[in-house]
């Protein structure tokens, strides 16, 4: 059991709390999810359970905490472990190792596992999130989405009773979501406990017992899946809460002049023996916002490293505007913003993180526009995963690039900000800036995409526009989607 009894706790006693009186109790085998806008307090409620919020970010706690007639407070971070494995929205800031086999067989080491028996639960933890093809690999040649899949592997080798998961659909193609659903169902069926908090809660129909919904810190409201269900349209968009159902989520595009292009001439790439992409030829538009969607580790993320000059191809060209764009040279014209936004923060506070890029930009204005205003003065890293998306995406707008790449950008945001950041990228189409834009959120992707290119094994499986005509085959993703939820 976990009981929270008038939990208040601030990370910095010269601002607010960012939790306020919180009360709740969360019976043994019970599944929970918090949800609520970006930046209500979810992750740090659930660094309240797995004991980070006062054992490593420190802050200020007041109130009384029980797990399990433990009083984690008293505890150490690995006794409170023990208890409560915990799965992070960055899934970097939990490795320990260089590679998948010896990241989960970490944990099971440290807690004086049976050597014979580290294999057959590394095993086990992999099928659990279809992951069996990953045990060899390196964890620094991972995409985020697989990245993602051994957090939650490394978790579940350990079978602790209570489970924390902070939005850990994140970065996950639908194949993983699925594969995360399915083991959330037998981590039910077993009798653990779980609480998560998330922003996509279209997956966990028929899994979860009780919603929290959180604001300004604040439990304002709890309810069963019925009751979530049978609440109206307005409640889900004042809320800020996605979608429940894809299949409600219309394309909304328009047509603009295409006038610059970046072109991609035969691209190839290989990590060690591993082609990764495989001899790719495209010519992006601007105008057009393109979607780029598939499987985890197809390659999505290694193809923004080498159009940003992070990584240098094998053979092929890369064009702008006809012009050959040397790896030396890209960071001038073109702007990656990464997976993990933590890597593109640097300065001490809102308002120095983006004079770096503009020092003559109206600051105030800008947090306005991203809903961040009482965060100027916050540091960065601080700031809910989703409010620290926000962030980087309006320290991009003040670079004049001729090409973004957005990797995973709506990783953590709720309804209304996913919208928000929607308008702001259909501003950079407006203003003839190529977009191209990986996404797992394909309630985003509906939203915003022009075109989907979808890549499989490094190459374009297949392109098209997402208008009227051609979102029946984009629908035909979601309807296999949907098909487990049944």
């Amino acid at each position: 059991m976990i009981k929270l009894e008038n939990v208040s706790f601030s990370y910095n006693q010269d601002f607010g709390n960012i939790l306020k009186n919180i009360n709740i109790e969360i019976k043994k085998g019970e599944v929970v999810a918090f949800i609520g806008a970006s930046g209500c307090g979810k992750t740090t409620l659930t660094r309240i359970i797995n004991g980070l919020a006062y054992k490593f970010y420190g802050g200020k706690l007041n109130g009384k905490i029980t797990i399990d007639s433990m009083n984690p407070c008293e505890k150490e971070l690995y006794e409170i472990g023990r208890r409560v494995g915990s799965i992070f929205q960055n899934p970097k800031s939990q490795f320990f190792a260089e590679n998948v086999e010896d990241e989960i067989a970490f944990g099971l080491e440290n807690y004086g596992i049976d050597r014979e028996k580290i294999s057959g639960r590394i095993r086990e933890a992999l099928s659990s999130i279809n992951g069996e093809n990953l045990i060899d690999k390196s964890l620094f040649h991972l995409s985020s989405g697989e990245r993602q899949k051994i957090a939650i592997a490394s978790i579940n080798a350990l079978d602790p009773p209570i489970y924390v998961f902070d939005e850990p659909s994140a970065n996950l193609d639908m194949k993983s979501v699925e594969a995360l659903r399915k083991l959330m169902l037998s981590l039910k069926t077993q009798g653990k406990t779980m609480v998560i908090s998330e922003h996509r809660i279209y997956y966990l129909k028929d899994l979860v017992d009780k919603y929290y919904y959180l604001e300004s810190g604040e439990i304002k409201n709890s309810f069963s899946e019925n009751e979530l269900l049978s609440s109206c349209n307005d409640f889900f968009r004042t809320a800020e809460l996605r979608a429940y159902s894809l299949e409600h989520v219309v394309p909304k595009t328009k047509k603009i002049k295409e006038v610059n292009s970046m072109e991609l001439d035969k691209i190839c790439f290989s990590y060690k023996n591993e082609k990764i992409i495989s001899e790719l030829s495209y010519s992006f538009k601007s105008g057009n916002v393109y979607g780029i969607i598939g499987d985890n580790g197809v390659g999505k993320s290694t193809l923004f490293k080498i159009l940003s000059g992070l990584l240098k191809e094998q053979k092929g060209n890369l064009l702008i505007n006809g012009e050959k764009i040397k790896k030396t040279k890209r960071k001038r014209r073109i702007y990656y913003l990464s997976n993990n936004p933590d890597s593109n923060l640097f300065e001490v506070s809102l308002e120095d993180e983006l004079k770096l890029n503009d020092s003559k930009a109206d600051i105030d204005l800008i947090l306005h526009q991203f809903h961040l205003e009482t965060a100027k003065d916050l540091h960065p890293q601080i700031l809910s995963g989703g409010q620290k998306q926000r962030l980087t995406i309006a320290a991009a707008e003040l670079l004049a690039k001729d090409v973004y790449l957005f990797d995973e950008p709506t990783s953590g945001l709720d309804g209304n900000n996913m919208g928000l950041i929607s308008e702001r990228m259909k501003k950079l189409q407006e203003k003839q800036k190529i977009i191209l834009i990986i996404s797992h959120d394909y309630e985003f992707i509906r939203n915003i995409a022009d075109k989907i290119f979808y890549l499989e094994d490094g190459r374009i499986r297949e392109a098209f526009y997402l208008d009227e005509e051609n979102v029946n085959q984009l629908n035909k993703t979601f309807e296999e989607m949907e098909a487990f939820y049944e």
